[in-house]
């Protein structure tokens, strides 16, 4: 799974961000903060007026205000390969399936670590304002010129913004609208019954006919969107899948 926090920064030319193409850019800076693979990778995200929705509501007014400068704006979205996991398991009075799943802290503080450097890179690439889904923190808003000097990311004003984010009473789901995206792993792929749902040709274990060919056989978080893997997972389980078909067939078995 995906941690998701999202910034807005706002500049003062024309952007209209909705037109053109979508996750066309990735910074791969921080996608290995803890040497293991686990961090974030900042992407240009896809601004279309919904997604103002996931921003923390201050009040009508504050709202209107915010939406108005939509033309003007750019997305950034943190994405965080996350290290610990939830649980999907049988509700013990109905049976019905249950999921259960917080971002730890560990994850959490990578988390905001794509937010820093999303901020950052508006910061120098002139943004005036950088709004986030992070509730804690209000929006920061650029001095002007003529207020102090602009020192780049070294701007005082902008240092103590960033400062806000790495307390430690910030560091809860609370205080924030986390994200999950591309959820993986709730089937996992494989070698025994005991450690995995799927063996590895995609096959439940202990069921004939039950196949799985999407992300919830990845064994971990990929840390990469899943497209193209998933779309590799269905053409290895298909292939599989046709071979054990026309094994039944010749067998004179009824088909799967």
């Amino acid at each position: 799974m995906f941690v998701v926090l999202i910034l807005c920064a706002v500049f003062d030319q024309d952007i209209r961000p909705w037109e053109g193409g979508i996750a066309t850019s990735v910074v791969t800076e921080f996608e290995n903060l803890d040497g293991h693979g686990h961090g974030s990778k900042i992407e240009a995200v896809s601004m279309l007026p919904s997604l103002l929705c996931l921003f923390p509501w201050r009040g009508g007014l504050d709202y209107k205000l915010f939406a108005a400068k939509l033309r003007c704006m750019n997305g950034f979205v943190s994405l965080t390969r996350d290290r610990d996991t939830g649980r999907v398991y049988p509700d013990p009075v109905d049976g019905r399936c249950r999921i259960q799943y917080s971002p730890s802290v560990f994850d959490q503080k990578h988390a905001l670590e794509g937010l820093i450097g999303s901020a950052k890179i508006a910061y120098i690439s002139g943004a005036k304002e950088s709004h986030t889904t992070y509730q804690g923190v209000p929006p920061f808003i650029r001095p002007t010129a003529s207020d102090t000097p602009d020192e780049g990311i070294n701007n005082v004003a902008f240092q103590e913004w960033i400062k806000k984010f790495r307390h430690d009473d910030l560091l809860s789901i609370e205080q924030s609208f986390f994200v999950s995206a591309h959820q993986m792993g709730t089937c996992r792929m494989g070698a025994t019954a005991k450690t995995s749902v799927v063996d590895p040709t995609g096959k439940v274990w202990g069921t004939e006919g039950l196949y799985i060919a999407d992300a919830s056989v990845f064994p971990s978080s990929s840390g990469v969107n899943p497209m193209v893997t998933n779309m590799a997972i269905s053409d290895w389980t298909s292939r599989n899948l046709a071979k054990e078909m026309a094994k039944a067939q010749k067998a004179g078995k009824s088909r799967l």
